[in-house]
């Protein structure tokens, strides 16, 4: 008996040691050997039904997360096998099912969820929405209107005659989403094209569609482009969509690639047709130009159609599809259709322009948000170019690091980048002063200086891809990442501490004015507990972070970056820990992302005061925690930093 007991011991540690390790890779984004680690879990002998319950939707998270939706339905699917009434799996599963556009059965797993104690208001809230959008009706309240902006589909049959198809495309890139048109038949080069001037600055990558299965399918030629479309036909009802409905989105995701070659190339019988298409459009501008008199080359004007053929492609905002909107109300036509127009005359059209523009309150309010909205556009500009020179000086402190020389010989170099990047933001803010991100931003150059100041800079720790243990590689990069800050402490300068100190005091202030500059709804919002990161989908909209926790954390990370710069200098440090703690805890954020944080701190060992001990684990029939935050090799940075966020939404923490 003793000895089945050891076994059974040893064994319950090993389970133990492959759930961490899955959480650590889950938590360093590495989901492949999350899987795998969880795989090994679920194969010992040892393991209960709770346990392979909460294997199986860990591994769905990572199928959420890589956008495999169906192999996230798969797992939930096992996990409930093991648990029925598993409430993480069935919110899960209906989320991935959402996902794949499947709102049914998102909607039973959702009701099933809600007969359970464990229900939630989220829940709650969530089974409303997916019934609407299963009932065809918008979750932004009222029935779904057919959006002007997409084009009128071409019906099917004789009743589309005349119309012009119009295929709405929807395309994201990490967190950012955009939408354009396209007509089909739209080439493989030109969807690539469209996603350039869309994301110029991504760099080599590939296109991914999502079909109907939910897979992404990589695009390659014109004949992806078409089983998308197809697909996006196949989803509406027919009858609808000869009757003028409009087609819903093909949804496209940007995928970076190591390198340009590994972007798939366009097919050879594309070039070819497209060079055709180039040839025989110079004949016709070429005749065009003899009955004209010559007054432009025929090369001349290809060049000008080509141009403009390749800016087909329409980003809509929101002020412009309530602006078409309102000229439909006072001509009473809709404006995407090519045929209708031509019916009512350009003297009626342009009659109904000048009356709405005159009389008609509306089009001043969207006019105003027009003007917003570029202002808010022209202010990104200037923010991004003073985030090319705040990298060069970071660029400069990097490399002295890396070369183990002092800082303080670039930080006259590193200044001068500082200067012009503040000055930009500045007048960034001046043209708009509620450009959030220009505060951020002010934030970022002040804790720059700081770190100048005392000469503190921790290099970057190159990954151990030698290593193909995983556990030997995260013990080898967690040692070089000790190392480098230790290095880091033994260089400061202690002296700066009082400038460091005043750097400071100023990004606190520039993020106090960012949280100052928030619309009243947003600064006056009631925040709600966050989910722990582990536990978040970056695609999920109801994981966004609220603007002004995110602001909240972003004031706590300073708080926590200055602890770090005064225990280097030998001063008081733990009071600004305490108040990054309370920062933390005022945003929300999950108390084991807090703990994580605090216990990456290079004090983390005399901070068991601030920390407190240790959470008791959950243990069945409670539903068990999914993975825990683990530390990356990274220097200590506080809570994890929080990404762009989304157009009208907060960014994802």
């Amino acid at each position: 008996m003793a000895k089945t007991a050891a076994a059974t011991d040893a064994g319950q540690v090993s389970l133990a040691a492959l759930k961490e390790e899955g959480s650590r890779a889950f938590a360093m984004k590495k989901y492949a050997e999350a899987n795998a680690a969880w795989d090994k879990a679920l194969a010992m002998k040892t393991i209960t039904p709770a346990d392979a319950a909460l294997l199986r939707n860990n591994k769905a998270a990572c199928h959420m997360v890589s956008k495999k939706y169906k192999d996230a339905v798969a797992e939930c699917s096992a996990a409930l096998a093991a648990q029925p009434d598993y409430l993480k799996a069935l919110v899960r599963r209906a989320k991935a099912y959402e996902a794949m556009g499947q709102y049914k059965q998102s909607l039973v797993d959702l009701q099933a969820a809600n007969k359970l104690d464990s229900a939630t208001d989220e829940t709650r809230a969530a089974e409303k929405r997916v019934k609407d959008l299963a009932a065809g009706k918008s979750t932004n309240g009222g029935a779904a209107r057919k959006n002007p902006a997409l084009g009128s589909a071409a019906g099917m049959g004789a009743g589309g005659a005349g119309r012009q198809l119009v295929v709405p495309v929807k395309i994201t890139c990490g967190d950012d989403t955009r939408m354009f048109q396209v007509q089909p038949g739209v080439s493989y080069s030109e969807m690539m094209d469209y996603a350039k001037a869309l994301f110029p600055s991504v760099g080599p990558f590939a296109l991914k569609f999502l079909d109907k299965e939910g897979d992404l399918v990589t695009i390659t030629s014109r004949n992806d482009i078409n089983r998308a479309i197809q697909e996006a036909v196949e989803a509406v009802d027919r009858k609808r969509l000869a009757q003028g409905g409009a087609l819903p989105a093909i949804r496209v995701h940007v995928s970076k690639v190591a390198s340009a070659a590994d972007v798939p190339k366009a097919p050879e019988e594309e070039n070819l047709r497209m060079q055709q298409m180039m040839e025989q459009l110079q004949k016709i501008q070429q005749l065009q130009g003899k009955n004209k008199g010559g007054a432009a080359s025929a090369q001349q004007q290809a060049q000008q159609a080509a141009q403009q053929q390749a800016m087909q492609q329409v980003v809509v905002d929101d002020w412009i599809l309530s602006f078409v909107d309102l000229l439909k109300e006072h001509v009473g036509v809709d404006p995407d259709r090519p045929v209708e127009l031509q019916e009512v005359g350009q003297e009626k059209l342009t009659t109904a322009f000048q009356a709405m523009m005159t009389n008609d309150p509306k089009a001043d309010e969207l006019l105003d948000q027009a003007e917003e909205r570029f202002k808010e556009v022209v202010g990104m500009g200037m923010i991004c170019q003073a985030q090319v020179w705040e990298g060069k000086a970071q660029l400069l402190m990097q490399k002295a690091a890396l070369e183990g020389t002092a800082i303080s010989g670039v930080a006259a170099a590193a200044e001068v980048q500082l200067k012009k990047a503040e000055a930009k933001v500045v007048e960034a803010l001046a043209y708009c002063p509620t450009l959030t991100d220009g505060y951020l931003m002010l934030n970022n150059i002040e804790q720059s200086r700081a770190k100048v100041a005392v000469g503190y800079v921790v290099p970057p720790v190159a990954p151990r891809e030698d290593l193909t243990d995983i556990a030997e590689r995260q013990a080898a990069e967690e040692t070089a990442s000790k190392e480098a800050v230790l290095k880091a402490f033994e260089r400061v300068t202690k002296t700066g501490i009082a400038a460091a100190d005043a750097n400071l005091e100023k990004a606190y202030a520039f993020i106090q004015q960012g949280i100052d500059a928030l619309p009243e709804n947003e600064k006056n919002k009631e925040l709600k507990p966050l989910k722990p990161m582990a536990e978040q989908v970056p695609t999920d909209p109801e994981d966004a972070t609220p603007l002004k926790a995110t602001l909240l954390i972003t004031l706590g990370n300073a708080h926590y970056e200055h602890s770090i710069l005064r225990a280097a200098c030998g001063a008081d440090w733990k009071s600004q820990v305490e108040k990054a703690q309370a920062l933390f805890r005022e945003a929300g954020a999950a108390e084991s992302d807090i703990r994580q944080a605090l216990k990456g701190h290079p004090k983390a060992e005399e901070m068991e005061d601030i920390i407190g001990p240790e959470p008791e684990p959950v243990t069945a029939p409670a539903p068990p925690p999914t993975p825990e935050v683990a530390p990356t090799a990274d220097a200590p940075k506080g809570l994890p930093s929080l990404g762009q966020r989304k157009k009208k939404d907060a960014g994802a923490a």
